[in-house]
């Protein structure tokens, strides 16, 4: 009787993550790289990488502790730097602009309003009615 034939090759990658490639995109988020070293060093493209964090647990798992490390990386670049001479010469603006646009999901200037009229939300087909209420003095003048 012939035995069946194993499956021959690198198993798919959906499920299976190198371990030299979590070595590798660690090490970009401890030296605080972009993305981009990891997906250079991988051969990977955007399109693929984006793939992967959907399809493979362990890749993204292991971007996220690449973010950890990277995002850690640029806070002690800025605590450093703010504790060197009292501050003197760091460009916190340029840090903070750095911080914001590179980990915005924890770092973020928000201003948010709630606009609402008696609990609702004002719609474009909700009227907005302005009553002005004059105060009257003594003398009637206001």
């Amino acid at each position: 009787m012939e035995q069946p034939k194993k499956p021959v090759g690198r198993p798919r990658v959906e499920t299976y993550l190198d371990p030299e490639w979590s070595k590798i995109i660690i090490e970009s988020g401890r030296q605080g790289k972009h993305i981009t070293d990891f997906l250079i060093k991988l051969g990977i493209s955007w399109e693929t990488h984006y793939e992967l964090l959907k399809r493979n647990k362990k890749y993204s798992e292991t971007v996220a502790t690449y973010q950890k490390f990277c995002e850690n990386y640029w806070y002690q670049i800025g605590l450093d730097a703010m504790n060197k001479n009292g501050g003197v010469g760091f460009n916190s603006r340029m840090w903070s602009l750095v911080m914001r646009n590179k980990f915005k999901d924890n770092w973020r200037d928000e201003k948010s309003v709630d606009v609402t009229t008696q609990g609702e939300k004002i719609k474009e087909d909700n009227p907005i009615q302005i009553e002005i209420i004059r105060k009257q003095v003594d003398n009637g003048e206001i």
